[in-house]
Parts: C-alpha cells; sequence; structure tokens
C-alpha cells in the first residue's frame, strides 16, 4: 500500500497528469481514425516521449494504448466501422442503435463501459498478476490451437443466427490468412508473384475494406442518414443508468476479458466477440442481439476494456506479449530501462503501480470525456449520406494507406471492401471472416508445433485436462444452435 501511495502521489504532479490527459486525447484519436490502432499510435508517438522521466512517458504511451479501443467504438458505433480490430463486436448492436437514433445511448453504454471494465480489469492486474501468469504458462501449443478453434466455432455460431454461413465466413478468413510465407517451411504461398502479399493479407487495411469501404458501398446506396427515425432519442445518461441495471453482464464480461487478455496472441478481438457470444447466450431476450441490444454493446466494450490490463499481465510479469499493441508496448518498456519479468514488480515497482495508477484514473477520465462529447458525436448520425459516404473512404483510405505509404494497401482494402459488399448481399456477416484473419496465424503455428512436439501424435490435442474442456466447448457452440430450438420443442411437448 505505501508503493500505491506514492504512486499515486507521483501520477497527481502536474506533468504526469498533463501526460495522462495528453495520453488520453492522443488515444481517442488515434482509435478513431481507421486503420492506425495502438501500435500505429505508440510508434508515432515513441519519438515525442524518448527524452521524458520513464514513468511519464509510460504513462502517455499507456493511456494511449488504453485509449485507442474507446475511440474505435465511436466510430465502431456512429458509422458501422471499427477504429480497430477490437472493435468489431460493439457495430453489432452499437451500429444498429444508432439506426433507431439512439446513438447518444450507445455512447454512453461504451464510456461507462470503458470506465468500469478497465477499472476492474487494472484492479485485477494490480492484486492478482502473479497468478495469472502462472496460469498462462499452462496453455501449450495445442491449448492455444483448441483455443482459436473455440472461439471460432463461438462466434460462427451465434454472430448471424445461421452456423452454417458464420462457419463458412470463418473458414474463408482461415484460408486468406494463410497467403504469404509459411510460418513452418518459410515457402511463399498464394502471392501470384505479387510482393505486397509476401507477409501475407494485411490485417488493419483488410479490416477498413470490410468495414469502412463495406459500410460506404451500403450509405451509397441510400439518400438518408444513419438514423432512419431521422432524429435522436435518448442520450448518454439513459446509456450509464442502462449499464448499471445489468450487473451480472458486467461481472461476466469483464472476466471473458480478462482471462482472454492473459491469453498470449488472443487478442481483443476475440474477448469483444466472446463476451457478445455469451450475453446472447445467457440473455432473456437473445433475439435482440444484433438489432440494437444494449446488453451486446455492454458486453462487447466492457470485455475489450478489461482485456487490455490482462494483456499487461504477461507482458509485465513474463515478458510475454499477448497482442501487437502489448508487443509495442514491451518494446517501448525496455527503451526506458524497465526490463519485463517476476522481478520488475520490486526492482521497478514505482514505475510499475505509477502506470497502474495511471491506468485507472485514465478509465474515468474516459467516462468524463464521452459525458461531454457524446451527445455531439450523435448528430453524425442525422448528416445525410452523400456528406458522410465520402467523408468515410477518405478519412479509411487515408488509414490505410498511412501504414505502409503504399497505393497496394488501398487496392486491398479496396478489393476487401467489394469483398465484404457481396457477403452481405448473399446474407453472411463478415465478422468471423475476421477473426479468422486474426487467429489464422495462430491456428497454423500452433498446430504445427503441437504435432512437432508429440512426434506427430493427435493425443496431445486431447492430453491434458485445460484441451478436453477446450474441445467439450467447442462441440457445445456448434451444436449448441441445434440443440436450443430441439430443447425448447421438446419441453413445449411436455406441457
Amino acid at each position: 500500500m505505501d508503493v500505491v501511495q506514492h504512486a499515486l502521489l507521483f501520477v497527481l504532479q502536474w506533468q504526469n497528469l498533463a501526460a495522462l490527459a495528453g495520453g488520453t486525447l492522443c488515444g481517442i484519436l488515434v482509435g478513431v481514425l481507421p486503420g492506425l490502432g495502438p501500435s500505429a499510435g505508440m510508434a508515432l508517438a515513441l519519438p515525442l516521449v524518448i527524452k521524458w522521466h520513464p514513468a511519464t512517458a509510460l504513462i502517455f504511451l499507456g493511456a494511449l494504448y488504453k485509449c485507442s479501443n474507446y475511440g474505435g467504438s465511436i466510430t465502431a458505433i456512429l458509422v458501422n466501422t471499427p477504429g480497430d480490430a477490437s472493435n468489431a463486436a460493439t457495430l453489432l448492436d452499437g451500429y444498429p442503435m444508432c439506426q433507431q437514433g439512439r446513438g447518444g445511448v450507445a455512447l454512453g453504454l461504451s464510456a461507462t463501459s470503458a470506465m468500469v471494465g478497465g477499472t476492474i480489469g487494472m484492479i485485477c492486474l494490480i492484486v492478482a498478476a502473479p497468478p495469472l501468469a502462472e496460469f498462462a504458462l499452462k496453455f501449450g501449443p495445442a491449448e492455444y490451437f483448441l483455443t482459436a478453434l473455440l472461439a471460432l466455432s463461438i462466434i460462427a455460431a451465434v454472430v448471424q443466427g445461421a452456423t452454417i454461413k458464420g462457419l463458412i465466413s470463418a473458414g474463408l478468413g482461415l484460408l486468406l490468412s494463410t497467403v504469404g510465407f509459411d510460418v513452418i517451411t518459410g515457402q511463399l504461398r498464394y502471392t501470384f508473384d505479387w510482393a505486397p502479399l509476401e507477409d501475407g493479407i494485411p490485417l488493419i487495411q483488410a479490416l477498413v475494406g470490410l468495414f469502412a469501404v463495406t459500410q460506404a458501398f451500403v450509405l451509397a446506396q441510400s439518400n438518408e442518414s444513419i438514423s432512419r427515425i431521422a432524429r435522436l432519442s435518448g442520450g448518454f445518461w439513459e446509456g450509464v443508468l442502462t449499464y448499471f441495471r445489468h450487473p451480472a453482464a458486467i461481472v461476466r464480461a469483464s472476466t471473458i476479458g480478462l482471462l482472454v487478455g492473459v491469453l498470449p496472441a488472443v487478442g481483443q478481438s476475440s474477448a469483444g466477440l466472446l463476451a457478445w457470444a455469451e450475453a446472447k447466450r445467457s440473455s432473456r431476450h437473445p433475439e435482440k442481439f444484433g438489432h440494437g441490444s444494449t446488453e451486446g454493446v455492454l458486453a462487447s466494450e466492457t470485455a475489450t476494456n478489461a482485456c487490455m490490463p490482462g494483456d499487461l499481465v504477461c507482458t509485465i510479469a513474463l515478458g510475454i506479449p499477448g497482442s501487437l499493441g502489448a508487443a509495442i508496448f514491451l518494446g517501448v518498456m525496455i527503451i526506458f530501462g524497465v526490463a519485463p519479468g517476476p522481478l520488475v514488480f520490486t526492482e521497478k515497482a514505482d514505475i510499475i503501480y505509477a502506470l497502474f495508477v495511471a491506468l485507472v484514473l485514465t478509465s474515468f477520465l474516459l467516462f468524463v470525456i464521452g459525458m461531454l462529447f457524446a451527445r455531439r458525436l450523435a448528430v453524425i448520425t442525422l448528416l445525410p449520406n452523400e456528406v458522410i459516404v465520402p467523408m468515410i473512404l477518405v478519412v479509411s483510405l487515408l488509414g490505410s494507406f498511412a501504414i505502409r505509404n503504399e497505393m497496394a494497401d488501398v487496392l486491398i482494402s479496396l478489393a476487401f471492401g467489394a469483398l465484404g459488399y457481396v457477403m452481405l448481399k448473399g446474407g453472411f456477416t463478415p465478422i468471423p471472416l475476421l477473426l479468422g484473419l486474426v487467429l489464422g496465424e495462430m491456428v497454423e503455428t500452433n498446430y504445427h508445433r503441437a504435432l512437432m512436439i508429440s512426434g506427430g501424435s493427435y493425443t496431445i490435442f486431447y492430453d491434458s485436462i485445460i484441451s478436453k474442456v477446450l474441445i467439450a466447448l467447442t462441440v457445445l457452440s456448434l451444436a449448441g444452435p441445434y440443440l436450443g430450438p430441439f430443447w425448447k420443442t421438446l419441453t413445449q411437448g411436455e406441457k
């Protein structure tokens, strides 16, 4: 407690509060711009803070890392364009709420989720970092492979309500993830001798195409506005009050986010989608999910905000980054002389706990910013589509181009935009495809590693208790959409 007290006094110094506020605002801006994301934001900001005090610099970059998720939720809700893959689940219900004129309510839910989910995640990180890191070490290649399959099966089964179409979409994502160098042999695959694809299909450019460009195509077909009732109903405080009416859902989503964050390479996108799927499964009104359910926004945003502290568990305690953003943050820590590992909590306790306290305060600052600007941001949904469409295309394609400064990335985004549009017209959702792209390398790499460890024996995939549980959950997730109606028919027949 003495260390925490000293950390709080340090953070409350004016230069550290300024760094916290600056990182928060930069993070929101980075999140709002499709294609940038926290990793690019931290990389761009690093030269600006390189000569700062290590704790102050980490506070700035940590706030930027954390707040980019909230910034991405704003565009996911308002224009159906996630700022990052971690916001993919939010648009499932956030955007339909905007179409109903309830954009302010959705933004209120998002801001409250950022505050509560982030605070719960940081408290758990402070208290339980060593045990959580020890739990993560129990996962080997076989367990990671099965975890990725479980995530894909759950999302494919519940996102659209059509399991076969969901599995096809997820399978297409896995197929596209094999483009580029083979992770084991190093051979090039499916690149058609086009150099921009040698490192694989770039995730951010694909995300921009699947959501931003596709959404621009959809909006271009209508001369109306995003809000179909052409007005706003409800507001920020309605979203706040609605959030706290679901305490069980809050605890459930926070737990999922924290546990998923602890597992390296699974990431925030999986956390939000898994929490959304679990909220739908346990809801009394699952038919509302995907059509503007407040529980859907609550679950996805709470989980993704709780996931980031979980992400930092392995990064700080073991030096194992849980995502690309965490990997960048790991490099930043090393640059500033904070070597990750179990001893960091004693040798650099002042810096680490100052970072933790700052991230807790950041959660509350996000809420204040949301309270001040939610109503103004919601007005975007009232603008005519002929104004919104060019803005979406210009901002998203510029973001796609800026990552590598290559026109090829713009072409990739446009190609994925066309693919997303065709999928929507065919009744498919691009969410499982995106998750397949995100988890594809994890699936393939850990599959091969597990077989190499076992000498080619497939028993490794069901040897451990964790593997058996994951297999059982995967089977249940795929069978659930069929067992549910059967059970309902059976019980009604008995009555």
